[in-house]
């Protein structure tokens, strides 16, 4: 557990120690926290074991909750996090605004939050006569800032795999692009629910009194549209390219079954001929003592004018 105050410089400050008095717009972090932060923080700020514990399921959907509790506001949003080269999928943060502090929790040490903790990562909000929930607000934006990053990754991936594609038939292909399309599911669903939540986070009182609500509702609305919007083109793109890929590879299967049964048809020539001039009877240069080279002759002859004939038709 850490505790984040906030300075005049603008800036998250960490402590491990509890807050002072004079502290402003006090913040508590969680990571994995234990049964027993979980207990010492619901006995102080008033807030129930299972809302602090709800994110600990990572099929958590996003939700706001406690609008009409005289204690906590509950705001949970799921943040786009890298789990391998390629592989994206979403997590629950949530975030609970008591009367004394703001209180965030997540399950899971990915790093997600990082450069934010840092003073490195996207942040909107830069009044110090704010009030805490700008904390909210920060958060909020950045989860929005990250999707919209990581969307472009996706896109740049997709470059990448579109150049590669005309002349490649390999399985690894067609498993990054299940990969992305799973993630961009993933994004979607988060990114759509993620919205609701945003809507009712600006029904809170403090932000609802503040001169510069209305610039900053509109300033998280354009970064949540954008990354719905990039997200969902993203999606299109993966799809319209699994289907590409997939006649490319029908398209690459006919050449080579159209180029192998051409190739069959002319090493079935001389096998004809010389199953007719095998036999035991008699037969055209026969008789000839140099019957096996006009025989040839003829062989190469007619698999030359079949050579021909295949490539005019466009099979080899």
């Amino acid at each position: 557990m850490k505790y984040y105050v906030n300075t005049h410089d603008k800036m998250y400050r960490v402590t491990t120690d509890d807050f002072s008095n004079k502290d402003t717009c006090r913040w508590v972090h969680l990571i994995d926290p234990t049964e027993e932060e979980i207990r010492s923080l619901s006995q102080k700020y008033k807030v129930p074991e299972s809302i602090l514990s709800s994110v600990a399921d990572p099929g958590e959907v996003a939700r706001s909750d406690g609008r009409y509790s005289a204690t906590y506001d509950l705001f949970i949003l799921r943040y786009p996090v890298e789990v391998a080269e390629g592989l994206y999928e979403t997590r629950p943060l949530a975030m609970i605004n008591t009367e004394a502090s703001v209180i965030t929790v997540k399950y899971r040490d990915d790093g997600a939050f990082s450069g934010f903790l840092e003073n490195k990562g996207h942040r909107l909000i830069e009044d110090e006569s704010f009030p805490k929930e700008k904390i909210l607000v920060d958060l909020a934006y950045h989860i929005c800032k990250s999707y919209i990053e990581l969307t472009k990754n996706i896109n740049a991936r997709i470059e990448e795999l579109e150049q590669d594609m005309a002349r490649s038939t390999k399985s690894e292909t067609i498993r990054q692009l299940i990969s992305l399309s799973r993630s961009l599911i993933r994004f979607s669903m988060a990114t759509e629910n993620n919205e609701y939540v945003l809507h009712d986070l600006f029904h809170l009182a403090p932000l609802n009194s503040s001169p510069s609500r209305n610039q900053l509702l509109n300033d998280l609305k354009v970064e949540s549209t954008q990354a719905r919007v990039m997200v969902k083109e993203a999606s299109v793109t993966v799809e319209k390219l699994s289907d590409l890929y997939s006649s490319l590879v029908g398209n690459n299967l006919n050449d080579v079954m159209k180029t192998l049964t051409s190739i069959t048809i002319l090493l079935t020539v001389p096998t004809i001929i010389g199953g007719y001039w095998g036999m035991n009877i008699s037969l055209p240069f026969s008789d000839e003592p140099y019957a096996f080279w006009w025989l040839l002759g003829l062989t190469l002859a007619v698999i030359v004018l079949m050579y021909f004939y295949l490539k005019k038709r466009d099979y080899l």
